[in-house]
């Protein structure tokens, strides 16, 4: 046995057995199951918020592209009317390429003014005007789709 450090306080310091024999235990009360939250509620929650993820990368992907594809609309258009000002004739391979592909995009711009001098091509300015602004609002309608109303759309 130790000895004691202290050899003026008493070393048994529990009292004995004999007086707690007589006592019963108490009756524990019966634990509540743990309550959690349903998981079908916090998984349903889960997939809208990847789904709304999902949703707006394909609307910025979709935007991505129409940015793309007006920026190729608009140099394409752009060097046709380079080539129209400085009289680059169609029977060039290239040059009649270039003219038979922006006929197709500006055929409801064909004679929408009176020629003035055939080497300034006024309607493709126009078209490039026009198709200008309908890529624009239509981005702007999907930025607006995609953000927040605590957001800015800039």
């Amino acid at each position: 046995m130790r000895t004691n450090p202290y050899p003026d306080e008493p070393t048994d310091v529990l009292p004995s057995r004999a007086p707690m024999e007589g006592l019963q235990p108490r009756a524990t009360p019966p634990v509540p199951p743990p309550v959690s939250e349903p998981t079908h509620e916090v998984d349903n929650a889960e997939n809208r918020l990847e789904e709304a993820r999902t949703v707006r990368y394909a609307i910025s992907k979709l935007n991505d592209f129409l940015q793309w594809f007006l920026v190729v609309l608009e140099v394409v258009l752009a060097i046709r009317f380079f080539f129209k000002l400085i009289g680059a004739v169609d029977t060039n391979p290239f040059a009649g390429l270039l003219y038979n592909l922006t006929n197709i995009v500006l055929f409801p711009f064909m004679g929408i003014v009176p020629t003035i001098p055939e080497r300034f091509a006024l309607d493709t300015l126009i078209a490039m005007g026009i198709y200008w602004l309908i890529f624009w609002t239509i981005r702007r309608f999907m930025r607006i789709l995609i953000s927040g109303p605590e957001e800015t759309t800039s």
